[in-house]
């Protein structure tokens, strides 16, 4: 993606529709987005459909030239609140095949979508979420190992990357997923890249330094593809290195995430040939007007702005 095409946004946690708020603020919020310069296009869940109030709506109320990352990972926590075995680095095969098939359901869709509209959705960002519980990096691997070697034998038509979340192996985990260099291990013989997300490696070290040190490591193994802005905090509304998309500094007093740490990230890969990079932050007063909404991503695109 070069430099002027603009960033791929994680809106949906700003989105009233995050609240289950009303279809016209949604339609309000959605509108104002997309007067927005510097947008190329979307991060967005799916779940069984790309928006709750379906694929089509979505696709009537964005930009026709936006293009999208699909992601899994609201899907995947939502069904880990109900089954905290379910995950593609899962050692309970019944949940691990149950991810995989749901992993068939985002391939279903991603042809569907690319059919209509060629292009349109660029990568799907996977997670390697293992059995919650088990603290065995080993069998955790060794389950992500079986799902990849099937899911990449698929006929994609987008580029598989693999989101990098705070490892299990790490005090206090929020998500507790598979250590990046197990990551980087398993998909050494596979076409799936790596995307870095600041604040989720910001949390697992507990310290700001690490992202850029996994951005490295990514880039050393030729697997960084996609860099995505998300901020922790360590007290305040956003909590204390919780994973819950703060804004950029200053815009959100106590957040980590500043211009300058951003930079950091942009300057290791100057050279790369990232497919994306963007943000993804959340509104969390659920009573939030829609100016508010936009004004924290229009925020987050003007700090990645000054950061490059």
């Amino acid at each position: 993606m070069n430099n002027n095409a603009g960033y791929i946004i994680g809106a949906y946690p700003c989105a009233p529709s995050f609240h289950q708020q009303g279809e016209q603020q949604e339609r309000d919020f959605w509108r104002q987005l997309a007067d927005t310069p510097h947008i190329a296009g979307l991060e967005q869940p799916c779940l069984e459909n790309l928006h709750p109030l379906g694929d089509e709506w979505l696709l009537k109320h964005t930009p026709g030239e936006w293009q999208m990352v699909v992601t899994a990972v609201m899907e995947t926590m939502r069904r880990r609140a109900l089954n905290g075995a379910f995950g593609l680095a899962s050692s309970d095969e019944e949940q691990r095949r149950a991810c995989v098939d749901y992993y068939r359901h985002l391939h279903n869709k991603i042809r569907a979508v690319n059919a209509r509209f060629p292009g349109k959705i660029i990568a799907l960002e996977m997670q390697a979420a293992p059995l919650a519980g088990n603290a065995s990096v080993e069998q955790a691997t060794e389950a992500f190992a079986r799902s990849i070697a099937e899911i990449a034998h698929w006929d994609w038509d987008c580029e598989l990357v693999l989101e990098h979340c705070d490892a299990m192996n790490q005090p206090a985990p929020r998500k507790g997923f598979l250590p990046l260099g197990n990551v980087l291990e398993t998909l050494a013989g596979v076409e799936i890249g790596v995307c870095i997300n600041w604040a989720r490696s910001a949390i697992e070290g507990r310290n700001t330094t690490l992202p850029l040190t996994h951005v490295q490591r990514a880039q050393q193994a030729g697997k960084l593809r996609g860099l995505m802005f998300s901020g922790t905090t360590q007290q305040g509304a956003y909590g204390e290195w919780q994973d819950l998309h703060a804004p950029f500094a200053p815009f959100c007093t106590e957040s980590l995430l500043t211009v300058e740490r951003a930079s950091g990230l942009f300057q290791a890969t100057a050279n790369d040939n990232l497919l994306f990079s963007g943000i993804k932050l959340l509104e969390i007063d659920a009573e939030a007007t829609i100016d508010h909404r936009v004004a924290i991503l229009r925020d987050g695109i003007n700090a990645l702005n000054k950061a490059r």
